[in-house]
């Protein structure tokens, strides 16, 4: 479970993939996001900043991959309706920089969950996203925490990432099922 501390139900991905232009849409905004955090991240670690833009763009490139699987089957960028997950773990984090780098961990540790479980439910070509995009989200996972650890000390990182990973999965209990990523 990559340090979470809560599993989600496999009857979330059902009900993620019930519209899966909607789901599609949602997770397009996600991978634009994550591409221009970890580009902002670069800037606040510019010792790490060519591995971060190595992530920047594979999340440039997972945006390009479900945005031309959104407009296959119909569908059109939306609008962004943001995310209630993301906004309450920044509200969970105390705006460090050690944090940000969690936050991001957290996050794709995640994302790893939910896009196993989703292709596990799904058909045809979502599956094959779901399932090729996952493997990638537990290296990002790996390679924040490897950031975090190699500059903060390893009992602050622990007791931070037990304080967010704790926020996170009473987040997670509290939101709503519905076509979204998170």
């Amino acid at each position: 479970m990559l340090g979470l501390r809560s599993a989600t139900s496999a009857a979330w991905a059902r009900a993620a993939l019930a519209d899966e232009i909607a789901l599609l849409n949602d997770h397009a905004h996600l991978e634009r996001k994550a591409a221009g955090h970890v580009l902002t991240l670069a800037g606040q670690v510019p010792d790490a900043a060519g591995p971060l833009l190595g992530v920047a763009r594979e999340e440039l490139s997972h945006f390009e991959r479900v945005l031309s699987l959104l407009l296959r089957r119909g569908g059109a960028l939306g609008p962004d309706s943001g995310s209630d997950y993301v906004q309450r773990l920044v509200r969970a984090a105390n705006g460090s920089l050690l944090d940000r780098v969690l936050r991001m961990g957290i996050i794709e540790a995640r994302s790893y969950e939910h896009f196993a479980l989703l292709a596990a439910e799904a058909q045809g070509e979502l599956r094959e996203l779901y399932d090729g995009l996952k493997e990638s989200e537990a290296g990002h996972h790996a390679f924040f925490l490897k950031l975090a650890y190699e500059r903060w000390p390893r009992e602050q990182v622990r007791a931070r990432w037990e304080a967010l990973a704790e926020a996170e999965a009473a987040i997670v209990a509290s939101i709503p099922w519905g076509p979204r990523v998170h």
